[in-house]
């Protein structure tokens, strides 16, 4: 069964950490590494706006065709997309001046046909904690803006319509700890219920 793997939090937090240590800790496994990062459209909120429209539309049509194309006796096909779609319903509204809930709507449309193979995981921590890690490339500058980036990792967690998702609050814990609770999460086998013809609507 093919994996598609969203991991979305703050900066700092440590995605690219569990996302190496995902693929080695699931070596059985064989992924294809996506980084949705910044788009080179900084002043010019509608182009960026449009083209996050399509870029986010195209990746769920991605994992959908990867799903529909495979046969039995292919190979499964595992992608990790480090960094995803909800994050542009937390820096618009925080930085550019518009909603990016958006967003919530071209997930829904997909959702429901990849619910099995679907995992959303996101990572937050302590606000001061998240700002003392900081690299200088980072959105926010003080830590109230990191506490609104956080709560709207949160909120945009709890909003998201897949089944299969984990918020992980880093804490103090090590990258092994945190690993160990992601593994243990994807590595649980999930199983379509309901009426499977929902698939025949993105043939």
């Amino acid at each position: 069964m093919s994996k598609f793997i969203i991991i979305e939090g703050t900066d700092n937090v440590g995605k690219d950490t569990q996302q190496d240590l995902i693929i080695e800790n699931m070596s059985d496994h064989v992924f294809h590494k996506l980084h949705y990062s910044s788009l080179p459209f900084k002043d010019d909120k509608d182009k960026h706006a449009n083209y996050s429209k399509k870029l986010y539309e195209t990746m769920f049509q991605l994992m959908m065709k990867s799903k529909l194309a495979s046969k039995p006796c292919d190979l499964d096909i595992n992608f990790i997309f480090n960094r995803s779609h909800l994050g542009e319903t937390i820096y618009s509204p925080l930085y550019r001046g518009y909603s990016g809930d958006y967003v919530f709507d071209i997930e829904k449309k997909y959702t429901k046909a990849l619910r099995e193979d679907l995992y959303l995981i996101t990572l937050v921590n302590d606000p001061h904690t998240i700002l003392k890690r900081d690299d200088g490339k980072s959105f926010y500058g003080n830590e109230e803006e990191v506490k609104a980036e956080v709560e709207g990792f949160t909120r945009a967690h709890r909003k998201s319509s897949i089944k299969n998702k984990l918020l992980v609050n880093v804490g103090t814990m090590s990258a092994i700890e945190v690993s160990n609770i992601l593994v243990d999460f994807l590595s649980h086998e999930n199983t379509i219920t309901g009426d499977n013809k929902q698939l025949e609507l993105f043939k």
